[in-house]
């Protein structure tokens, strides 16, 4: 059901209703949860993991207000990141003091966590700060 894009709520939610009841499936739903963050840990592979730290040096290479920082977890495998191009850092230091910070739930390939910072402008328009891909929701990946 993952690979088809159907969320682990959904997924567990519906087992429940085949079976009876949630009680019946074996597993809690926090269970599924845990199963699929370690499953996603092992999807990202070498080769992308590379190129996306590709893009950001050769991004940073171009505009020498570019940042990006990276997390790795304890198999030294690429984690969480951020990035901020030049113009946002701008906007930010502009318009800085209300960021609005929500996360996308996992609509990504990889399943990650996409978590934007915004900000709004004079004219009441969105401005993007920053973004950042993260693999959990722990106090650790936040900061």
């Amino acid at each position: 059901m993952v690979s088809s894009s159907i969320k682990a709520t959904k997924s567990y939610s519906f087992l429940s209703k085949k079976l009876g009841c949630a009680n019946n499936v074996g597993f809690l739903k926090r269970d599924c949860h845990n199963f699929l963050h370690t499953k996603r840990k092992q999807l990202i592979e070498a080769g992308d993991g590379q190129s996306g730290i590709n893009h950001f040096k050769n991004s940073q290479s171009e505009d020498s207000m570019f940042f990006y920082s990276m997390q790795v977890d304890q198999e030294n495998r690429m984690a969480n990141f951020f990035w901020r191009d030049g113009r946002s850092k701008l906007d930010y230091n502009c318009l800085g003091g209300v960021v609005v910070f929500d996360t996308t739930y996992r609509t990504n390939k990889y399943n990650l966590i996409y978590a934007p910072f915004v900000g709004i402008n004079h004219h009441w328009n969105n401005v993007l700060f920053g973004c950042a891909f993260l693999t959990d929701e722990t106090t650790d990946s936040f900061i």
